[in-house]
């Protein structure tokens, strides 16, 4: 099965919860971190300078090019969490698709299914037990 038809099967529920973990994980540090990065620029300046007419004239398009700046960013960065965000949650949700498709197979008498995930994978070694286990149920099963 090519990756695009296994993202279609995916569990979209389990998928969601992963991907709102992750995006809220992300978000709530980027937007802290330069909130906090925005304030510091703005008290800095007003402490330092008195803002007389004639600077905040001067500084005025500054600003606004820091919030021109800030605004188109801001949806670029939020497109690559949201991007990333799935990526993650794919790569979490489909392993977990895999083994319960192979177990939901073993489990109605199929004791030729196999649980096959990605070597690599942290999931491998139970899916190597499973299998371990289905290969003795197949041969009990034959000799019996």
């Amino acid at each position: 099965m090519n990756k695009g038809a296994a993202i279609k099967y995916l569990n979209r529920s389990l998928q969601s919860r992963y991907m709102f973990i992750i995006l809220v994980s992300m978000l709530i540090p980027t937007v802290f971190v330069g909130g906090c990065l925005y304030y510091l620029i703005f008290s800095i300046m007003a402490d330092r300078i008195a803002f007389p007419d004639v600077i905040a004239r001067d500084l005025v398009p500054v600003i606004e090019s820091i919030n021109v700046t800030l605004f188109t960013g801001l949806p670029v960065v939020f497109v690559v969490l949201v991007t990333w965000a799935l990526v993650l949650s794919y790569r979490f949700v489909a392993p977990l698709e895999k083994l319960e498709e192979g177990i939901a197979r073993i489990d109605a008498g199929d004791y030729s299914a196999r649980v096959f995930v990605a070597k690599d994978h942290d999931l491998a070694p139970i899916a190597g037990i499973i299998n371990d286990l289905v290969s003795k149920l197949e041969s009990k099963e034959r000799k019996g």
